[in-house]
């Protein structure tokens, strides 16, 4: 079995959406960003947390995993959220049933009675009550994710259904996403029923795609599901490109629709773009040329060939203070708070003030409040 599913759950977002990206993207190999590498390690770190907590391991064995792992203050902090999170869950249902309650950390799932070939790994799934709760850690923040309708963690719920429900007797499934950068817990339920009836729906679905005989349709799917083919994609280009007949026109203005039909796939359209452009470069530097362009060098920049402390060292011996050949900064609000701790709220609460954000643009569905331009103008005015 190959180390990753071409069905995977984490791309079925794309997959169902175009049946023809699974073909396209052979052509490019999957490369581990450093997005992607920080996410498994965020993974291992909350994984062997929860582990010492319910006595897998040992505090010996703990810190050893852990002392191999890169992290930082703010992983700590969020993983230790999210364990939380898994172990409130996990002991609440104890309280009902505790024999009959099981976690399972990092489990391998099979879901290809639906998908051809199908599997995944759930971060964490909790067994209890005639209930599968499924729960997904994402530990990145540019994109939300929510967990309504999510197929990756309907596709959890499949393979847990198949590795459980014959012993459990399963009536529901309740799927949630954990990403805490961005304060995001989103939960979704369904029955048992529910799922393997969309499961059932989805196999001619995932049959095409698996083929390689898809069609390829653009869509937000492509941009949120990273597709390593959008760049050479003319499905895209044509989707992405859509603002093109507008160019064509002349005196004549855009109207609120067409602004909102613009405004509709921005997103896509830069991801796209800026795509395209680091394809071309890379495929210019092994030689390829396209027409009107070719490449030069950057804008130079200089540094040290020592490291800053022997510069700092020359400096000093020819007789240069410190003052002079260092910069001083004030430390940022949030950087404050992580050196100075509970201190920060005694010493220097009254001193910080929170501003309002700039308006921005966003999708009607977004939760914030209505920009109050009033509220924003006046807001740090003083009354008289």
């Amino acid at each position: 079995m190959e180390k990753h599913a071409i069905l995977s759950a984490s791309s079925a977002k794309k997959w169902l959406n175009c049946t023809g990206s699974v073909a396209l993207e052979k052509q490019f190999p999957k490369q581990e960003s450093e997005f992607a590498k920080e996410g498994t390690t965020a993974h291992k770190l909350a994984e062997i947390k929860i582990k010492k907590e319910i006595a897998l391991i040992n505090h010996n064995d703990y810190y050893k995993q852990k002392e191999a792992l890169q992290i930082d203050d703010d992983m700590e902090n969020y993983t230790e959220n999210y364990s939380d999170f898994v172990l409130a869950n996990y002991r609440k249902k104890k309280l009902y049933d505790d024999i009959n309650t099981i976690l399972e950390l990092e489990k391998k799932v099979d879901y290809s009675r639906w998908a051809k070939q199908g599997f995944g790994t759930a971060d964490a799934l909790i067994i209890a009550n005639n209930t599968i709760e499924v729960i997904d850690l994402k530990y990145g923040k540019g994109v939300k994710v929510d967990a309504q309708n999510n197929p990756q963690l309907m596709l959890y719920g499949l393979g847990a259904l198949e590795a459980y429900d014959w012993l459990y007797d399963i009536k529901n499934i309740v799927m949630t996403i954990y990403q805490p950068r961005i304060d995001n817990i989103s939960t979704f339920e369904m029955t048992a029923k529910a799922l393997y009836e969309w499961g059932e729906s989805i196999k001619e679905i995932a049959e095409r795609a698996y083929s390689g005989k898809g069609e390829c349709v653009a869509g937000k799917h492509c941009t949120e599901g990273f597709c390593r083919a959008m760049h050479v994609c003319k499905a895209f280009a044509e989707y992405a490109g859509s603002v093109k007949k507008y160019k064509e026109k002349e005196i004549e203005t855009l109207t609120e629709c067409e602004i909102a039909e613009v405004l509709n796939n921005i997103d896509a359209i830069v991801k796209w773009a800026n795509a395209v452009k680091e394809y071309a470069l890379q495929q210019m530097l092994n030689g390829t040329e396209f027409t009107g362009f070719k490449l030069v060098e950057g804008r130079k920049s200089r540094c040290y060939n020592v490291t800053d402390d022997e510069v700092a060292k020359i400096l000093l011996q020819k007789g240069y203070t410190e003052n002079v050949i260092y910069k001083k900064t004030l430390r940022s609000v949030s950087d404050m708070k992580k050196v100075l701790g509970a201190d920060f709220d005694n010493i220097l609460s009254e001193f910080v003030l929170t501003k309002s954000g700039a308006p921005t643009i966003a999708r009607i569905e977004d939760k914030r409040p209505i920009y109050n331009s009033a509220e924003y103008d006046f807001k740090y005015v003083d009354t008289f």
